[in-house]
């Protein structure tokens, strides 16, 4: 689900999708790097009760300390980051895997450029133990 405008909004749209879906479905949502580090937190601490599986893009693609600082905040309430659809670079995804800085891949081969720096992606995030979810 898409959040990251009204506060109030998206808590009233995940509680209807919470209800429609149950309570042991994984709900997954997307910010579409809407937010800066701080407000994605304070945010996302307000959802905690839909029990997201993950946070999609809640900041700048490459901004790797930050998307550290989100996950080290959401990791007591078991929301996981994921990142990656508009991630341009291996390196990029290195340094987000390196630093645990994400819990789930999404590379998106057209953005990356090529078989080669994906298949880098993949065998890193292997490496780390991060699962991949292509976009």
């Amino acid at each position: 689900m898409k959040v990251g405008g009204d506060l109030g909004q998206d808590r009233e749209r995940l509680a209807f999708i919470r209800e429609a879906i149950g309570p042991d479905a994984m709900l997954m949502l997307d910010a579409n790097q809407v937010w800066g580090v701080e407000e994605a937190i304070a945010h996302m601490k307000e959802l905690v009760e839909f029990r997201p599986h993950w946070i999609e893009e809640p900041t700048a693609r490459d901004d790797v300390f930050g998307y550290k600082r989100i996950s080290e905040a959401l990791a007591p309430y078991n929301i996981g980051v994921a990142c990656g659809e508009q991630v341009p670079s291996p390196v990029i995804f290195k340094q987000l895997l390196k630093s645990d800085a994400i819990q789930f891949c999404q590379i998106d081969a057209t953005r990356l450029g090529g078989v080669n720096d994906v298949l880098a992606v993949i065998l890193m995030a292997a490496k780390y133990k991060t699962p991949v979810c292509p976009h």
